[in-house]
């Protein structure tokens, strides 16, 4: 794919989108007096999506909007395992765990009772 050059409407539409995302955010907290917060992150929302939708007209914006819609498609073909194979892996994962601790305490206790017989600070 040929790189493509940014235009000056791309610009335009990402000076014009980021304008919509400050201009929300201003007056996201400009009217936090004065108006109720969920009515408020409404209107933030709105201008976040318009703004949203100014930037897909761009190149890049259409690219990332396109990966997104590729993503959900993949994201659907996720085959997510049953709860009753959850359950089978969970219990194989807490087993191993506390056979390797029960080893490794072994091995603790046994490298030193080794270190203290070879210094010769341990008991009998």
């Amino acid at each position: 794919m040929a790189a493509e050059k940014t235009s000056a409407r791309d610009y335009l539409f990402w000076l014009i989108g980021l304008l919509i995302v400050v201009g929300g955010v201003f007056g996201f907290y400009h009217f936090s007096d004065d108006v109720m917060t969920p009515i408020r992150a409404a209107g933030l929302l709105v201008l976040l999506i318009v703004a949203a939708f100014v930037v897909a007209q761009t190149v890049k914006g259409g690219e990332f909007f396109s990966f997104l819609r590729e993503a959900d498609v993949e994201r659907r073909k996720v085959v997510w395992p049953t709860r009753n194979e959850t359950l089978q892996t969970t219990l194989v994962v807490i087993v191993i765990t506390v056979i390797v601790a029960i080893m490794l305490f072994l091995m603790d206790t046994l490298f030193g009772w080794i270190v203290r017989r070879l210094i010769g600070t341990g008991g009998s």
